[in-house]
């Protein structure tokens, strides 16, 4: 496959049997999500064949993907906003009934969809009104709405929780179960271990191979995605620093829709992650204090300053950057160029007398893409034209530019390939040394297990829990197996946090 001059995918075979759940890996540009969007006929290819259950396909549509039989899954999700639930969810393939919409059935159908998935998602909300997680969700359902006998599921778990990921595997257990195939892309090592069969590995456009997983290590899958002997997770670092004052202290700040009030207190130099189910309130937190939602009450303080702020200018003005948890609406500006984006939030340190120094900008972007490892053809690419991963990169490379006091990262690793992530950790570590406070929210819990120094449990709202690392280290005293280890014990205090929430709702009732 060729765009121009390059060559997003050299001669790739493929073979995804009945009945199995077939991993794709690589790393950001690898050439996997152009190899998925072949096959569900966003982009025809430029050599080579593709047969569906033995049937050719040569699809230039994604219209006739499905006829085919293969409905697909995008990380960068395809809901229209303005319009409900149940409405992207059959969009093209509508209830038609006297000629008309049949919006009821849609409504019905939808709840049927989302109870498979043993979810809760309300057909009838506006897509725009919906939490990421919710988003994803959306776009799971409308995927296998479409009763395909292919799914095709790219990065399905990255606004999800632990409890939801279980559920959508369940999901598609039961697809395979009926000799249906599943093909299945995530960054994550530890969901490609538990649910797929076999893998494929892609790097540079090419096929490294094709392997059963129960036989491959993840330090094997590691080595086959970046070329090269890498570390993951478990092997950072985990030793913590002298931590200095207090440089952000909240005090009982509340929003208007879901945090009931809040108090904490993040030292110069430390990490502290914030972890929860979807809908717990992690992202409300980073948004309130990132001046992008507006709180209710309380108060916040930034190295001992009261502040109130009316937007996100006036927290950046205090020293804090907001990585957002969706880099697509709320990171990059798309069709800009990679230099510009890096930039962005530094005009003041590229323009003078309100000129801006092309210069500077180069020298400065050209820090953010070493520093980060941005695979970018030019500096005038197009943001829109990088892989997800790099696209990540460049709004981290936007935030670290401004040199904060305090940042605050929403699921800073989705979509992101292992040896990306532990650059990420690196980088957050280097930063905490330095003096910076992090604010760190993430589904993803051996991230958080590695990257925080303490970890606030939320649930609908509220802070259950203040547990530092090291306290959690103390109950394995062997330290082995250490990152995992702080998982489990995570995963087991949300659902001890969720539990006693609907315990004590439930007695109010009564």
């Amino acid at each position: 496959m060729h765009f121009g001059s390059l060559v997003a995918l050299d001669n790739v075979d493929l073979s995804v049997r009945a009945g199995e759940v077939h991993a794709l890996l690589g790393g950001n540009g690898a050439g996997k999500s152009t190899l998925l969007k072949i096959l569900n006929g966003v982009h025809q290819q430029t050599a080579g064949d593709v047969a569906v259950f033995g049937t050719p396909f040569q699809g230039n549509s994604p219209e006739l993907a499905r006829a085919a039989g293969v409905a697909m899954n995008f990380q960068e999700m395809s809901l229209i906003p303005s319009l409900t639930v149940a409405q992207n969810i059959f969009l093209n393939h509508e209830f038609i009934r006297n000629g008309l919409i049949n919006e009821a059935v849609a409504v019905e159908r939808a709840r049927d969809l989302f109870e498979q998935l043993n979810v809760e998602v309300d057909p009838r909300m506006l897509v725009s009104d919906l939490s990421p997680g919710q988003r994803q969700l959306t776009e799971i359902a409308k995927s296998i709405s479409h009763d395909a006998r292919v799914w095709i599921l790219d990065e399905p778990s990255t606004a999800l929780s632990v409890t939801d990921v279980e559920r959508l595997f369940e999901s598609i257990r039961a697809h395979t179960a009926q000799g249906n195939a599943v093909i299945y892309v995530s960054h994550r090592m530890d969901e490609i271990a538990k649910i797929s069969d076999r893998l494929t590995i892609l790097r540079d456009g090419r096929k490294v191979t094709t392997a059963e997983t129960r036989a491959t290590s993840v330090s094997q899958m590691i080595e086959h995605i970046v070329g090269k002997k890498a570390r993951d997770f478990s092997n950072l670092s985990l030793e913590r620093k002298t931590l200095g004052a207090p440089v952000l202290e909240l005090d009982a700040l509340q929003d208007t829709y879901k945090l009931r009030p809040v108090s904490l207190s993040i030292r110069e130099g430390e990490v502290v992650g914030l972890a929860g189910l979807l809908g717990s309130g992690r992202s409300s937190l980073i948004k309130l204090i990132a001046g992008v939602d507006a709180k209710a009450s309380g108060s916040i303080r930034v190295a001992g300053k009261p502040v109130e702020f009316r937007g996100p200018a006036d927290a950046m003005a205090e020293g804090i950057a907001h990585v957002p948890e969706s880099r697509a609406t709320q990171g990059i500006i798309g069709s800009h160029a990679t230099s510009d984006n890096l930039t962005l939030s530094i005009l003041d340190r590229i323009s003078v007398r309100g000129l801006i120094r092309q210069q500077r900008v180069r020298a400065l972007s050209q820090k953010q893409i070493d520093d980060f490892n941005i695979k970018v053809e030019s500096q005038s690419t197009p943001v829109l034209n990088l892989s997800g991963g790099n696209q990540q990169k460049v709004v981290l490379g936007k935030n670290f530019g401004i040199q904060p006091k305090i940042l605050l990262l929403d699921e800073p690793t989705a979509g992101i390939d292992i040896g990306a992530k532990t650059e990420i950790i690196d980088a957050i570590h280097s930063k905490a040394s330095e003096g910076m406070a992090v604010l760190v929210a993430s589904s993803e819990l051996s991230e958080l297990a590695v990257a925080c120094d303490r970890f606030l449990i939320l649930a609908d709202g509220v802070i259950c829990e203040d547990v530092s690392s090291d306290d959690i280290a103390a109950e394995n005293p062997s330290g082995v197996n250490m990152v995992p280890f702080i998982q489990r014990v995570l995963e087991e205090k949300i659902q001890d946090a969720n539990k006693t929430l609907k315990t004590e709702s439930f007695g109010e009732k009564q």
